[in-house]
């Protein structure tokens, strides 16, 4: 696979140790500016529709639990009319599964055995699913005080749970030290295919709409890698001369932890670590210095797009709104709906509003 470091330029052929780039950049795919739509599968409902797009240069038949290809769905919200993406409507109930299914089908064609990543709990149950599918051994490191119903997820998979006290920067960093130790990383904010898993919802997104793209798209930012693909997705498709327009991205984070919210405010060029404020029961968001922080800020400027801070009491109740009309997400998934106030006053009614829905309520504290 033909990487490119953003931060520097440098360009290679992806090998599994060389997981960033030696400027400490994170690569991103090198992938054709053509999009030819004669090379989709339609006959198939997964991601893997688009292999021959990919550049993944597989050894073999992708190893699949078939994520991707996920509902569009209209709805309701705040009196709004807006589309639903159903991303957790996955193999284990998160977006994150996108990537992971690349990223994993590549390190075992690299004839990588055990991997590692550290996580919140979304990616590091992905990662422990697949590595179980692919026969990999996988230790995944989570804050202590992670959800234990995604730490039970993690552990039923097989995979090594090792639970890190203190803030999530603590669980990277022990992560960190596990690849010193010869594991490999699957570092879903690090590695390129993940991030080009997730270009293929953009893909999705545009066949759904008849070959045509939304005005805005609504995302819950942590590490922000839905939103950054999703944004790459579709500039692969507006340099292939397929659309005419990039949707405008909507990014949303959590008011206690909400890095790149205030680097946008400022006009800045790159994201800061931040100091949270406090806990948010939206744990997907609480990352206070994002691995590819400048390329969100990179996205936000080039869609003349937003970003959106709530509090714990408006994603609550977006949850609750959500559940009531059928949608059970978590509260990381729901902090999406609870600013979708925010950007009708920008689109206006008659825009075609996308709010990805990008995980499962079943993986946090059920709430009646």
């Amino acid at each position: 696979m033909l990487v490119v470091c953003p931060s520097c330029g440098t360009r290679e052929d992806l090998a599994p140790e060389r997981w960033r780039c030696g400027c400490g950049g994170a690569w991103e795919p090198l992938s054709s500016a053509d999009f030819d739509p004669e090379l989709i599968d339609t006959k198939d409902a997964s991601l893997w529709r688009y292999l021959r797009l990919f550049d993944l240069d597989l050894q073999s038949e992708p190893t699949r639990l078939n994520a991707g290809w996920t509902p569009l769905l209209p709805g309701v919200v705040r009196d709004c009319r807006v589309f639903l993406k159903v991303e957790y409507i996955a193999p284990t109930g998160s977006f994150k599964d996108r990537g992971t299914e690349l990223m994993v089908n590549l390190l075992a064609s690299q004839g990588v055995r055990r991997v590692t990543d550290d996580s919140s709990g979304n990616a590091g149950a992905s990662v422990a699913a697949y590595a179980a599918r692919l026969g990999m051994e996988s230790a995944i490191y989570v804050p202590a005080h992670a959800s234990p119903a995604k730490q039970a997820q993690i552990a039923c998979y097989g995979a090594s749970v090792l639970a890190v006290p203190g803030p999530r920067q603590q669980a990277k960093e022990a992560a960190l030290n596990a690849v010193d130790n010869g594991w490999i990383p699957a570092f879903h904010a690090y590695h390129p295919a993940f991030l080009l898993g997730q270009e293929t919802v953009a893909w999705e997104i545009w066949e759904q709409l008849g070959r045509h793209v939304p005005d805005w798209y609504v995302v819950p930012v942590g590490q922000g890698v839905h939103l950054l693909g999703a944004w790459l997705g579709w500039k692969r498709l507006q340099e292939a001369g397929r659309i005419g327009r990039l949707p405008r991205l909507a990014a949303i984070q959590a008011a206690a932890v909400a890095p790149v919210c205030r680097a946008y405010a400022k006009g800045s060029r790159s994201v800061a670590p931040v100091e949270p404020l406090g806990t948010s029961v939206a744990e997907g968001l609480a990352i206070a210095a994002p691995v590819r922080g400048d390329r969100l800020l990179e996205a936000l400027r080039d869609t003349n797009g937003i970003c959106v801070q709530v509090d714990d009491r408006e994603i609550l109740a977006a949850q609750t709104d959500l559940a009531h009309q059928g949608f059970y997400v978590e509260p990381t998934s729901a902090s999406a709906v609870a600013a979708i106030d925010s950007v009708r006053r920008i689109a206006g009614e008659s825009a075609v509003v996308i709010v990805a829905l990008t995980g499962s309520g079943l993986k946090g504290s059920p709430k009646p």
